[in-house]
Parts: C-alpha cells; sequence; structure tokens
C-alpha cells in the first residue's frame, strides 16, 4: 500500500509542480508595445542627408538621417528622446506573508515609457516630424527581477529608433520630391 501511495503522490505531485513552474515562467517577465505601429523594415542604405542637431549616442539615432557636406542640402534634423519611469508601490513585507509569492507568483512591476521624436527642417523652418513611443512593463517575482532600467532603456531607444526609420522610409517619395526641389 506505501508504494501504491507513493506513486500517487508522484502522478499528482510532479504535474502540479510542473504546473507551478509554468505560471513561475509565465507570469514574469517584460512586454513591449510600440507606437505608432508600422512594418518594421531594412532600411539598410536609404539616407536622407542634413545637419544633425543632436549629440546624444549614435547608435540611438535613426539610420536613415546622415550629416551631408555644407551647401548640400537645406535639411536639418533635430532627435531627442524622453524617458518616463514609473514602479509599483507594493509593500515589501507584503510578499512574505502571501503564500503565492513563493511559487513565483509576480511581486511588482516597473514601467518605462521611452519617446524618440525626429523633426525635419528646411531652412529652419519645420516640415515634417516624427515620433515614436515604446512602452514596457516588466514584472518581478522572488526569484527573477529581470532587466535593469538600463537594459530596458536601450530596448526602448533601439525599438523607438527603429519604429522611426520605417516611418521615414514610408515617406521616401517625399524627401525624393523635397531633395529634388531644392
Amino acid at each position: 500500500m506505501g508504494r501504491n501511495a507513493g506513486k500517487r503522490l508522484c502522478a499528482v505531485g510532479l504535474p502540479g509542480i510542473m504546473l507551478l513552474l509554468l505560471i513561475n515562467a509565465i507570469g514574469c517577465g517584460t512586454t513591449m508595445a510600440i507606437t505608432p505601429q508600422v512594418a518594421i523594415r531594412d532600411v539598410n542604405g536609404y539616407q536622407v542627408k542634413g545637419k544633425i542637431l543632436y549629440d546624444g549616442n549614435p547608435d540611438y539615432l535613426p539610420r536613415t538621417v546622415a550629416n551631408g557636406n555644407p551647401g548640400e542640402s537645406a535639411l536639418s534634423f533635430r532627435f531627442s528622446y524622453q524617458c518616463a519611469y514609473g514602479s509599483d508601490n507594493t509593500p515589501q513585507l507584503l510578499p512574505l506573508v502571501n503564500p503565492l509569492s513563493i511559487v513565483g507568483f509576480p511581486i511588482g512591476a516597473n514601467t518605462l515609457v521611452v519617446t524618440g521624436k525626429l523633426d525635419v527642417y528646411k531652412e529652419d523652418v519645420l516640415i515634417k516630424s516624427y515620433a515614436a513611443t515604446c512602452m514596457m512593463d516588466k514584472t518581478r517575482n522572488l526569484f527573477y527581477e529581470g532587466d535593469t532600467y538600463s537594459e530596458l532603456r536601450k530596448k526602448g531607444l533601439i525599438e523607438a529608433r527603429n519604429n522611426l526609420e520605417s516611418q521615414m522610409y514610408e515617406d521616401k517619395d517625399f524627401f525624393a520630391n523635397l531633395n529634388a526641389v531644392k
């Protein structure tokens, strides 16, 4: 009888443990949404030349803009970004008394919103403006903290850059006509 009870315990307990591990894996991580939703395109080789007004990390600058020679183009590009951070205010003592925390249920979340903006000027007149917003929500549990704010910020800036590039690529006829007119 003792041997059969052990087999029944394994048959019932093992799937339960597997289910808890699955819930733990699904319940934590980062979700990301970006607006506007545009198809991400391969923009290699497509660039619009002008004066770039940006002093930050060049990895975040859309690769569809490039510095041109003086007098080559009347265009200039001003790139900027903003980051907004948030976190829930769950008291740290609460997870200690919640038995579900022990099996990996989320104990909190951090949010990050990254907005990238690219303004296009022709002779100091704004002619086009692009914006992309990347929203991320990261849940954490007792066993997994997830990405740091720095890692999330970098991911968000890269996603915003890719979105801005795709928006510019969709307007390639606009820029072709603009450069033809000079």
